[in-house]
């Protein structure tokens, strides 16, 4: 059970935490009006340590202006845009459900593939959905070429009630974006680019198609396509873009299906559908003579019997946490009716008092007082009257000097975003996994050594000293490291006895011809039932399949491990020069 506490936050009330990430956090929450209006929605707010980083901040925005222009039915809605305290956030539309990753992931666990219908079902929705955005106009009619640029399994979500929607739209990024991404930088999940978008050139509608072709070869196979044990690898095999044809994994998919697949994940964006409708046609050729209405009923039922202990759950938190909201609602109410609170104290002081912190009195009247005084002279009698004024009380501010800062702040924001960053001051680890940091404790007017390090990226390193109460925004660009080539693998050689001493030297002998390299031979390694990662000797190669892998002959230890499934098993494998050898885990 979630142990978060329900809270107010601006006018909504958050009732549950859905998830948290290195630049944002997300929360169910409950809006309320008069006449027992009330309403359930999702809250995403940045962190508040990145609600000073100002290109962060535009980014957000951005979401939020491109977002709120797109109302269609496979997008998930935006209804409001704001800042509470240090606070931006985003209200938007609550889709009960799962994320096609958590839908994948409870799959493999059950050992199971999502049925072939619903596969086409959801990508046939995402389609519909991205064509929407891909050719929304303004208001002129002037076309706005939205480009999501982060399709991924975790941005597309299936509700309970068996619809399909398209979220984040965080780094999408439209003609008019304030927040324009440069050429060369990479933004989206490595694994789910197109080739061009890994190479870093400008893309266009069509990345988009290409990353809802490995979301449906990913449902369709129940692997990972071009997930690697590093960054630079996975770039550069989407960059090849060589892709097995589905059935090659899971038989039981028709030539016909496996033409569509490999046609929208074509390497050259030509040789691709030509926008989303293109593909919504090819999808529903397939469905035929079922159409999308009748498979959602489906979609449903699947999705409740998947996640049933989940659903229970999360109606029952969501039944305590509105709870607690309304019961903090109905306290603020009564806040508000009770009396206001007495006038405030002042600093004050006035003739006859000392000067202290008292209840200031109200400011005296003038009050006119007549001194009368009769002079009675020899020539007459004068009458004086003089108006007098008590002295005035006056208030007095009492002003307190600012405390002077002792520490520096460092913002940094890490390119590319896709890399999971260390980032050392010194010898000391300050931030681990975060994208955008900023510290408030550095060391004023001394030299220090920023260290930023990421698997797969050369290490970056910047000195710089800074004031107390300064502020030092810096941007370390981490550089791919290229990949280091297969070490060969070098046949064992047979040595020859040394030869026994003779009495008489033996006459020179012939030098022996070269020894020409043994022709290597070729392995294959396949899952039956789901995926692993295949290890050849205790060195991970791959994700299966692994399809002709080139080893010189000789003796090997295979090892396949899916740690989501409890997949690890061993086998031993003897590669024969110039054959192919098969192995395939699950028979």
């Amino acid at each position: 059970m979630s142990s978060f506490q329900p809270q107010a936050f601006g006018r909504y009330y958050l009732v549950d935490k859905i998830a948290v990430g290195g630049m944002a956090e997300v929360f169910k929450a409950k809006s309320y009006s008069d006449a027992g209006f009330e309403k359930l929605l999702v809250i995403k707010r940045i962190l508040e340590h990145l609600s000073d980083n100002s290109e962060f901040v535009e980014m957000f925005i951005d979401e939020a202006k491109i977002s709120v222009e797109l109302q269609h039915s496979n997008i998930v809605q935006i209804y409001d845009f704001g800042r509470s305290g240090e606070n931006y956030y985003i209200a938007m539309e609550c889709v009960e459900g799962k994320d096609i990753k958590g839908v994948l992931r409870k799959l493999a666990q059950l050992r199971k593939l999502m049925p072939q219908s619903l596969a086409l079902l959801i990508a046939h929705e995402v389609a519909r959905g991205l064509d929407y955005a891909h050719k929304k106009t303004d208001l002129a009619g002037e076309p706005l070429h939205i480009v999501h640029r982060d399709i991924s399994p975790s941005n597309i979500i299936v509700s309970y009630s068996g619809e399909v929607k398209i979220a984040d739209f965080g780094i999408a990024k439209a003609e008019s974006s304030a927040f324009d991404t440069k050429d060369g930088v990479l933004k989206g999940k490595y694994e789910y680019m197109s080739p061009e978008q890994a190479r870093g050139e400008r893309i266009d509608h069509r990345s988009d198609l290409f990353a809802t072709g490995i979301i449906l070869h990913e449902m369709l196979t129940g692997r990972r396509l071009f997930k690697t044990d590093s960054d630079v690898k996975t770039l550069d095999k989407i960059k090849l873009a060589e892709v097995p044809a589905p059935s090659s994994i899971n038989p039981t998919i028709p030539p016909a299906l496996d033409a569509l697949v490999l046609r929208a994940l074509s390497r050259e964006p030509d040789a691709r559908f030509a926008d989303g409708r293109a593909l919504q046609a090819a999808i529903l050729e397939q469905l035929a003579p079922i159409t999308p209405d009748l498979l959602r009923a489906d979609l449903q039922a699947f999705m409740g019997e998947l996640f049933v202990d989940e659903i229970a759950a999360e109606r029952v938190a969501l039944a305590q946490g509105s709870r607690a909201a309304e019961a903090l609602r109905a306290e603020a109410e009564a806040r508000a009716l009770q009396p206001p609170p007495p006038p405030p104290r002042a600093e004050w002081e006035g003739e006859g008092h000392t000067s202290g912190t008292v209840q200031a009195p109200p400011r005296p009247s003038r009050l006119p007082l007549i001194l009368a005084g009769a002079a009675i002279a020899m020539a007459g009698a004068l009458a004086v009257l003089m108006f007098v004024r008590e002295p005035e009380t006056r208030l007095v501010e009492v002003e307190r000097a600012p405390t002077a800062p002792t520490t520096a702040t460092i913002q940094l924001l890490i390119l590319p975003q896709g890399a999971v960053p260390k980032v050392y001051l010194g010898d000391r680890l300050i931030s681990e996994g975060l994208a955008q940091v900023t510290f408030p404790e550095v060391q004023p007017g001394v030299e220090t050594l920023l260290r930023v390090e990421a698997e797969g990226f050369a290490p970056f390193e910047d000195r710089f000293t800074a004031a107390a109460g300064e502020t030092l925004r810096i941007k370390p660009v981490l550089q791919p490291l290229a990949a280091p080539p297969e070490p060969a693998r070098a046949a064992k050689a047979e040595v020859a006895p040394a030869p026994a001493p003779a009495a008489t030297p033996a006459p020179a002998p012939r030098p022996a011809p070269a020894a020409v390299p043994a022709e290597p031979g070729a392995l294959s390694v396949n899952v039956k039932t789901g995926w692993g990662d295949v290890f050849i000797d205790g060195k991970k190669i791959d994700t299966t399949p692994l399809n002709n892998h080139k080893l010189p002959p000789g003796s090997y230890t295979i090892k396949v491990v899916n740690a989501e499934t409890g997949l690890n098993e061993t086998r031993k494998v003897t590669i024969s020069a110039g054959q192919k050898s098969k192995v395939v885990i699950g028979n």
